[in-house]
């Protein structure tokens, strides 16, 4: 073969390899934009309800308490999960399925955060309207909430290091403002007769959750600027870091997710991003052990003491806890969160 044979050669072959490397950046971009969209709200139609209320399903529990709060007893609310489960981790058996084949409307929280249910949801068909609570939300990216003079020191390993949506979206109160005009505007579709009614209970709701975003942001201030750091069990509170101005410094759990698990070298990591920042309090779930948390705290050696703090996140609390609704969770958590930094 001539020599400006093998040079021609040699740069279509670079040509090809350009051109592949780009497409595939393309695509993973485009994904990565995907991944992060604004989530619709799809259009429901009037249902014949001949006398019967609408059949209504609330995947988790905090779901369940806005929409019920809107919808009422102008509704038929059921909710698949109940106080203590875990949204991550939740599996439907046959009956709930049977139910939620049978609803004239399901509420899901959206990004996917009903691991479980997402097969089962995406089998059931065209005949059930599937609306995403969280739809004309803004999403924020996992790790958003991270502050950039610890970027290099975040414990979460390459392996482990999600992208995407972050699906917590109930940890904004304005979030929830916004599922709650939603929930509205979805229900009012489907039985527009009582749109009075869905109308004067989303004010109402909506009224209370101002109010619980005027409290929570009076009693954080009792926490000071440099103690605003969070180490959490998984990644769930970064909605509440970015409105209410806290670092994440750290997950026990690495991602979005409570399937995760935790490699020996993330536990580490974490214990040397604690000790650097002199943070000495660690907060869990009330739907998980926190046997992984007390592995950390025990070998903190820079604390007198660590506390480990559970809160409710995927899930109210059960009846007569004062969490057993989601302004009672919020409350109960900024509760905490003030105790355990302040």
């Amino acid at each position: 073969m001539k020599q400006r044979d093998v040079l021609k050669l040699f740069f279509i072959l670079l040509l090809l390899i350009f051109v592949g490397c780009s497409s595939t950046t393309n695509e993973e971009d485009h994904e990565g934009e995907d991944a992060l969209a604004v989530l619709s709200l799809p259009q429901g139609t009037a249902v014949s309800l001949n006398g019967r209320p609408l059949n209504v399903i609330a995947t988790t529990s905090i779901i369940g308490d806005v929409v019920g709060n809107v919808g009422g007893e102008a509704i038929n609310l059921t909710t698949l999960m109940q106080p203590g489960q875990d949204p991550h981790s939740y599996q439907p058996a046959a009956a709930e399925l049977t139910q939620v084949a049978q609803a004239d409307v399901i509420f899901v929280n959206g990004w996917d955060l009903e691991e479980g249910l997402v097969n089962d949801l995406a089998s059931i068909g065209e005949n059930v309207l599937i609306v995403p609570v969280s739809a004309n939300i803004e999403p924020l990216a996992f790790g958003a909430a991270a502050h950039d003079d610890h970027e290099e020191e975040a414990p979460v390993a390459d392996e482990h290091d999600h992208t995407g949506a972050d699906p917590h979206a109930w940890f904004s109160v304005g979030n929830v403002e916004q599922w709650t005009r939603n929930i509205e505007t979805t229900l009012s579709s489907l039985d527009p007769e009582n749109t009075a009614v869905y109308s004067a209970h989303a004010e109402q709701y909506l009224a209370e959750l101002a109010d619980l975003n005027v409290y929570a942001q009076e009693q954080l201030t009792a926490v000071p600027a440099e103690r605003r750091v969070l180490v959490t069990n998984h990644g769930a509170f970064g909605y509440f870091a970015h409105d209410y101005d806290f670092e994440m410094l750290g997950t026990v759990i690495p991602g979005l997710s409570t399937l995760a698990e935790p490699s020996a070298n993330d536990l580490t990591e974490l214990v040397n991003a604690m000790r650097s920042e002199g943070v000495c309090a660690i907060f869990t779930e009330t739907t998980l052990s926190d046997q992984l948390a007390q592995t950390v705290a025990n070998e903190l050696d820079s604390c007198e003491q660590v506390q480990v703090i559970p809160l409710y996140t995927g899930s109210i609390g059960p009846a007569g806890s004062g969490a057993d609704s989601y302004i009672g969770m919020f409350h109960a958590n900024v509760d905490a969160i003030v105790q355990g930094l302040k």
